[in-house]
């Protein structure tokens, strides 16, 4: 096993050209020249504001609950059809406000929302879509880095702390709780695994991205005193177990896949 790279460099969120699920979610979408969208999640707004471009005489809100990549959006994207807000995926109502939207979409953020908030969060983000307008969303699913997890759990735990802190469901799990919002999923929509790896080809590479995107993530749950050595123990054990037989550290990447719609005739409830 290598050293540990404590000279990691900040792992930095990829070009958009290098985001395959942005493609993925522009896909196929069918949007009237003036249609009103949300991203929920934005980040630093690369996927917003390709969404601009798909509607020239809409509007595009992103949402993210970090200031910083809120303050990082404003910095890179100045087109006027554009607007960020800092703001949680919970507080999806407010944000909207009286508006309702053509589109809702969500790249790899739902994960990080607790099981027992999804309900309400769908609930929210069926009422500000018009009737036929979408959800779209892609995000942690069922298989997602297992491999990795299974070393996070037992040293976070084994240090005192909690396990996993993200939602990472199935179709079987995810279908009722969007149909139980009011959402219609078929015909035309669908919710699915996708399988992919996401590519680490290097140690630093990979604890780059541990320290920025996954650690902090078990940060809340353990005592203060033991951060640093659950982050050494983890990088350890990873460098240590998760090398693959090509030499990289790929990390499976099992998505969630999904495309429900808000009824256009919807009855009285």
């Amino acid at each position: 096993m290598g050293a540990v790279p404590h000279d990691a460099p900040p792992y930095e969120e990829p070009d958009p050209s290098a985001r395959p699920y942005d493609a993925d979610i522009l896909q196929g979408l069918r949007l009237p020249p003036t249609a009103r969208i949300l991203d929920l999640g934005c980040g630093a707004g690369h996927l917003t504001a390709r969404l601009a471009t798909l509607v020239p005489r809409g509007a595009v809100l992103g949402v993210d609950p970090d200031p910083d990549m809120v303050a990082a959006a404003r910095l890179r994207h100045t087109d006027s059809r554009l607007s960020f807000q800092v703001g949680r995926c919970q507080d999806v109502l407010a944000l909207a406000g009286e508006q309702q939207l053509d589109l809702v979409v969500s790249r790899a953020t739902l994960h990080r929302v607790p099981a027992a908030e999804h309900p309400d969060v769908l609930a929210a983000v069926r009422r500000i879509l018009r009737p036929g307008g979408i959800f779209r969303a892609e995000f942690g699913g069922a298989g997602q880095i297992a491999a990795l997890q299974r070393i996070l759990d037992a040293e976070s735990v084994a240090l005192g702390g909690a396990a996993a802190p993200w939602f990472f469901p199935g179709p079987e799990d995810y279908r009722p709780l969007l149909l139980g919002a009011g959402f219609q999923v078929s015909p035309g929509g669908w919710v699915c695994l996708l399988h992919r790896r996401m590519p680490f080809r290097t140690e630093t590479a990979l604890v780059g991205w541990l320290r920025a995107e996954v650690l902090v993530a078990y940060a809340p749950g353990l005592p203060a005193v033991q951060a640093p050595r659950f982050r050494s123990r983890v990088e350890e054990r990873a460098l240590a177990e998760l090398r693959r037989p090509d030499g990289s550290f790929d990390q499976d990447f099992v998505r969630l896949d999904l495309s429900a719609t808000r009824p256009k005739a919807e009855s009285l409830m």
